[in-house]
């Protein structure tokens, strides 16, 4: 027997089924169907996700209304029937979660202050209050359209931070959260940018 004749019969077979036989054997129907939600940022039949998740109708119907209860999924009625989608605050969700579980209280507090005083320049330079005033000074094609979208993002991560900062309430140990390391006072620039990056990182949060 010829090496390409044995190689054939190697790959013989589609390699997606044996990967959706290995996915099944792997996870449970409800993990599935999480799974499957949790990519799902525009409204879908049961009938689509169930077929995606290779569970039976009924299945996917029980658990997405199970994970609707919990705030992870969210239900759209339409004129054809309910559809869901993964609620759009379950991605800011984990941001926070990564931040506080990565990140001491201090190194939190400290991009809070950076993000209140990138804020505050925005605001002297521009003469305004908030970006929205900003936005109606503006003419199209104006540079100044990039800050706008820069005071945007900022808004968002000094909520998401402060957010993080808020669990600390709720940990026992109130320096840091068990996953982050120790800083000392040398390090707290540097931590600073980096927990800023942090909560720059997720690129799904503006499509989501």
């Amino acid at each position: 027997m010829t090496e390409s004749h044995t190689t054939d019969e190697r790959w013989e077979g589609d390699v997606n089924e044996a990967a959706i036989r290995e996915w099944k054997a792997d996870t449970t129907t409800f993990d599935r169907v999480r799974d499957v939600i949790d990519v799902t940022t525009e409204p879908q039949a049961v009938s689509t996700i169930a077929d995606r998740a290779h569970v039976s109708e009924p299945t996917a119907r029980k658990y997405l209304s199970a994970l609707a209860e919990t705030g992870r999924v969210k239900e759209v009625t339409t004129n054809a029937g309910t559809r869901y989608m993964r609620a759009p605050q379950m991605l800011a969700m984990r941001r926070i979660s990564a931040i506080h579980r990565e990140h001491t209280k201090r190194e939190i507090r400290d991009a809070i202050h950076d993000l209140k005083e990138e804020l505050s320049d925005f605001r002297a330079e521009y003469g305004v209050t908030n970006v929205d005033e900003l936005a109606t000074k503006l003419d199209r094609g104006d540079d100044g359209w990039q800050d706008v979208t820069r005071w945007h993002q900022v808004e968002q991560n000094l909520e998401i931070a402060q957010a993080a900062l808020f669990l600390y309430d709720f940990d026992p140990d109130d320096s840091q959260s068990a996953a982050a390391r120790h800083t000392d006072s040398s390090t707290v620039g540097e931590d600073s940018a980096q927990t800023q990056g942090a909560l720059g990182d997720d690129s799904e949060q503006s499509a989501a």
